[in-house]
């Protein structure tokens, strides 16, 4: 298990270095400025502004102190947010985001897995095909379109639920976001899971199983989850990308005070650092999902082998 943990990262170190070379030199290629407006500055004022924030000097001068920072665990100050650094930001949106995010992948990966293996296991059946025809509008809708569809008649015209807001967490809050954020993946799982789980059905261990006379119960539960999850194993990695980014814009929507709107926000404005710091953070997320995935399929696939 060592063997593989260190394996992962050695080629997480490297990608994750390309990541902060490929945003840093993005953002500075976008144009305009951190400090580009309606209103032209001094020349005086604009050279101290520059030499303050390292804008003065040559871009790979700026990279490697900006690479130096993070290797401290500093992200630096925000070009907008006056007064605040990007660790203080991201530090007080992180929450927000990592309850939304969690919380879809959570639902996601139950509903889709319970309705992909009844799907599969009564394939042909009117269930079968009504949960094929829901998920196939699940996967061609996005979130961010799901997202206002079900403001409007959940929050507008039934009055169940409020439509933006976070209110310290609260419940009430949550089920709309995490709704349109799980939803798509819920398609997207409960069809791969489905066909593994008929795939493996028709599997030659399985036909031993049953010859041996165990109980379709005991089939289903110990031997025709455990090889059929593993799909969603892979995709799960993937699955909490599309999650993350997805969660940017629906925090928008829902006017959540999460990462995506500082995100927003400081791509509109060429705040470097800022958005340099969130894609950061996404990216060590992804692969620290990455590398989960991998060992969780090395504990289920006996085949993997742990080095």
């Amino acid at each position: 298990m060592i063997k593989l943990i260190i394996k992962r990262l050695l080629v997480a170190i490297p990608t994750l270095i390309v990541i902060i070379a490929f945003v840093f030199i993005l953002m500075r290629l976008a144009p305009g400025g951190p400090f580009t407006n309606e209103r032209a500055l001094p020349p005086e004022i604009e050279k101290n502004i520059q030499a303050a924030y390292n804008l003065d000097k040559s871009i790979p001068e700026q990279f490697l102190i900006y690479v130096s920072n993070i290797t401290k665990g500093d992200f630096g100050p925000s070009f907008k947010y006056k007064d605040f650094t990007v660790n203080e930001l991201i530090l007080s949106g992180f929450p927000v985001s990592l309850t939304l995010g969690l919380s879809s992948i959570i639902v996601a990966l139950f509903l889709g897995v319970f309705l992909g293996t009844v799907a599969g296991i009564k394939r042909n059946t009117y269930f079968d095909h009504i949960i094929m025809s829901v998920s196939l509008i699940g996967i061609c809708v996005p979130s961010f379109v799901l997202a206002p569809i079900l403001s409007l008649f959940f929050g507008l015209y039934l009055g169940l639920l409020p439509i933006s807001g976070w209110n310290n967490g609260n419940i009430l809050n949550l089920i709309l976001p995490i709704t349109a954020l799980s939803l798509p993946q819920i398609a997207v799982i409960s069809r791969m899971m489905r066909a593994s789980t008929i795939e493996t059905l028709n599997s030659n261990f399985i036909k031993t199983a049953r010859s041996k006379g165990l109980s379709q119960k005991i089939i289903i539960r110990k031997h025709v989850l455990r090889e059929s999850i593993l799909p969603i194993i892979d995709y799960l990695a993937p699955a909490s990308a599309g999650l993350m980014t997805g969660s940017i814009i629906i925090e928008q929507i829902f006017g959540l005070p999460g990462i995506g709107r500082y995100f927003v926000v400081g791509a509109l404005q060429r705040d470097y650092t800022l958005v340099s710091g969130v894609m950061i953070l996404y990216a060590t997320l992804l692969i620290i999902l990455i590398l989960f995935s991998d060992i969780l399929r090395a504990f289920l696939d006996p085949r993997v082998k742990l080095k």
